[in-house]
């Protein structure tokens, strides 16, 4: 069968007006955050699981590769297609929030919603999701968010993602719909995921190699009323690793982020006196009381934008309590083991900021001057934290002379998940120019400000040989990946008998490879 013959089909199936086939779009939604290179053949944005069932069959049967795609916000090439004219499969029209079931602690969305849109809608309720968003969450999707295994808010006490999941529906290559968890007893409801072997978790961190998610149900719990942060500085980062580890391992916060000095200066190079006054908004919004309010907002406004060492490394840190007394008791936890490593504290500018304001405009996105950006990633238990720093070091060390001729700057993001994970991310500002999905997604308003470069194909190939590089390294030292896609070499990177196994589960529910070929190695 003809694209054209196919793209006909598609129009009849879920709607004229949802086929998109102009090359600004066939461009646009096969990109992410790092990588642009084949684009689509079509883009079709269904309204309904229907629709997206008898579509799915549709492009399988004919022999196109079919993909979903959610914000768009990842960057390791898991919804950019490999294959000429691959269909790429807008979520964006499934974004239904389908059952709040406070009675069952449950909530049911479409895989298209935002976590954002899932925030909000929980608000009144007095209940949450255990884990509830990526900073991205003003665009990134709970389905991708599952799909990428995402981390942030309430990482820290609850993990990943995807342990918040009790069920998930999906959509395999010939169009079934599978329920998963206790949905799939024949009367059941999906208020619980073991029901047998846990199917539910097939379908996670596999960025839908296996079945395309059309909704996803989660776990509540109550939303705790006291809130606060504390902040730390450091001179180096074995000093700051030990901290994040010890607060980890006695289980203290909801979550935690540490940068070190450069990629502290670049976040406060971008932001401006305009966007502090909008984030104090936010944090007077999400304050108890206007007592708390104007003290929140009072210690954000004199700490200024020099609020942390410029040569030192930062730790910040969330904490949650149903007391104020058992705030108080974390923090005090906290700041001991702090000091025991003659940490410096400093104003919680950040927990305070980014608390009030969970889904700000996805700016950082791009360099304060307009610059690329991308991570590379690996998670590692705590006693191979600084191994994975120091061997990361000495990459750097060996590919000095293409990050000095090509200006590459490079920075640290850490972070925490539960009790047991670091999380060690590199991160790459380097000049090249900006492509479609930064205009799309970026606040016109801010990108129009900065100052942007022309096309330097050669400093993105300097980025991408030290990314390659990085993620043998982590390989070796045994550090695992979150949102694998198709950049991280699953393959090369587990046992043969894991990798088998998962092979034949591709080939029963996806006997032709038709569901986003490639990704996960497979």
């Amino acid at each position: 069968m003809l694209l054209s013959e196919v793209v006909a089909g598609l129009r009849q199936l879920v709607g004229e007006q949802h086929v998109l086939t102009d090359n600004a779009s066939k461009v646009l939604y096969a990109q992410d955050v790092y990588a642009r290179e084949a684009p689509a053949g079509a883009v079709i944005q269904p309204q309904s699981v229907t629709a997206l069932s008898q579509a799915v069959k549709f492009i399988t049967e004919a022999g196109f590769a079919v993909l979903p795609r959610g914000g768009g916000m990842s960057y390791t090439k898991g919804l950019v297609p490999v294959e000429p004219d691959t269909v790429i499969v807008d979520m964006s029209g499934l974004n239904n929030i389908v059952e709040i079931n406070t009675q069952d602690m449950y909530v049911t969305v479409q895989a298209g919603c935002t976590w954002k849109a899932l925030h909000e809608a929980l608000a009144q309720t007095g209940y949450r999701t255990p884990y509830w968003g990526t900073l991205s969450g003003i665009r990134a999707t709970v389905g991708g968010g599952l799909s990428q295994n995402a981390i942030f808010w309430g990482s820290g006490q609850y993990g990943f993602s995807v342990d918040s999941v009790l069920s998930v529906s999906v959509c395999l290559a010939d169009g079934t719909i599978l329920d998963t968890g206790s949905a799939a007893q024949v009367n059941g409801t999906p208020f619980m995921r073991h029901f047998g072997p846990d199917l539910t978790g097939l379908f996670c961190c596999d960025n839908s190699a296996l079945g395309i998610k059309t909704d996803i149900t989660l776990r509540l719990v109550p939303t705790l009323p006291h809130r606060d942060g504390v902040s730390f500085c450091f001179r180096h980062f074995e000093q700051q690793a030990a901290v994040m580890s010890e607060v980890a391992r006695q289980n203290l916060v909801t979550e935690c982020c540490g940068f070190d000095p450069y990629l502290q200066a670049q976040r406060l190079k971008r932001e401006s006196l305009t966007a502090d006054m909008k984030s104090l908004g936010g944090v007077f919004k999400s304050a108890n009381g206007l007592g708390d309010a104007l003290k929140r907002g009072a210690k954000v406004a004199l700490a200024g934008r020099n609020f942390v060492e410029a040569d030192a490394w930062s730790v910040h840190f969330w904490v949650e309590d149903r007391t104020q007394a058992g705030i108080d008791d974390k923090l005090n936890a906290i700041r001991k083991i702090a000091a025991a490593h003659q940490a410096t504290e400093v104003a919680n500018t950040i927990p305070t900021i980014l608390r009030g304001t969970p889904f700000g405009p996805v700016n950082n996105m791009i360099g304060p001057n307009g610059e690329r950006w991308a991570p590379v990633h690996t998670l590692v238990p705590h006693s191979k934290a600084v191994i994975a720093y120091q061997e990361t070091e000495a990459v750097f060390a060996r590919h000095r002379a293409s990050i000095d001729k090509y200006t590459i700057g490079i920075g640290y993001l850490l972070a925490l998940v539960s009790t047991n994970v670091f999380v060690l991310e590199p991160v790459f500002f380097w000049p090249d120019e900006l492509h479609e999905l930064h205009h799309f997604a970026i606040d016109p308003g801010h990108i129009k400000k900065v100052k942007g470069f022309s096309a330097n194909p050669e400093a993105t190939k300097a980025v991408q040989a030290i990314r390659e590089d990085l993620i043998a390294l982590y390989s070796k030292i045994g550090g695992v990946h979150m949102q694998v896609g198709k950049t991280y070499a699953f393959k090369d990177g587990i046992v043969s008998a894991n990798f088998a196994l998962l092979k034949h589960l591709k080939q029963y529910v996806d006997p032709n490879n038709r569901i986003n070929p490639t990704v996960l190695s497979l």
